[in-house]
């Protein structure tokens, strides 16, 4: 038997097939089934709109700081800066070290994340000693957690941080330094 011996076989089977309903009606039937989806997906849409609409005004203008805590909290890493100016940073997960190099860096601290433990390439260690590093790096443990306390205002001039976790779960712990502040590095 060939192809088209086959495809004739199975056109002639259906040959007594005939649908009730016709195509117009199947065709605008589809359509309408996609334009209510596509409703309740602008709709759930607009609803987180509104929510972090009203979430943004809650928190109040940039920059104004409501109490002495306050911060960005995300389920992977905490980042809050405290009353007397040092950054507690809590991590959970090794999730977005891009992320948290970012909010680290809005907060005016130079610095440079991996969740490898390894530094980037472009980073050159800092020389410094371990009473100047006591200064600006403590921790603590909160739920099981690391919790990293930084002292930007005991950082030498030309340095920026460097935390670099192993990637391991769970985190016990977090490798922490220093790094010659330069654009490539720390982002200043």
């Amino acid at each position: 038997m060939t192809d088209n011996d086959l495809i004739t076989a199975v056109r002639e089977s259906f040959t007594g097939v005939r649908s009730a309903t016709g195509v117009d009606r199947i065709e605008n039937r589809g359509r309408a089934l996609r334009t209510r989806r596509r409703a309740a997906g602008l709709a759930g849409a607009v609803a987180v709109g509104a929510a972090a609409a009203v979430a943004v005004t809650a928190l109040g203008p940039a920059g104004h700081q409501p109490s002495h805590q306050s911060g960005i909290q995300l389920a992977a890493w905490t980042v809050v800066r405290q009353a007397d100016g040092t950054i507690e940073v809590t991590l959970r997960q090794l999730r977005d070290p891009a992320g948290l190099q970012r909010t680290l860096r809005a907060d005016g601290l130079p610095a440079t994340v991996t969740f490898s433990g390894q530094m980037p390439r472009s980073c050159q260690r800092f020389q410094t000693n371990l009473a100047q590093i006591n200064r600006i790096f403590s921790s603590r443990q909160a739920g099981g957690y690391p919790v990293m306390i930084i002292d930007p205002a005991a950082l030498p001039a030309g340095a920026g941080v460097a935390l670099n976790p192993p990637d391991q779960w769970p985190i016990t712990r977090v490798a922490f330094g220093l790094v010659q502040a330069s654009p490539q590095c720390t982002g200043s």
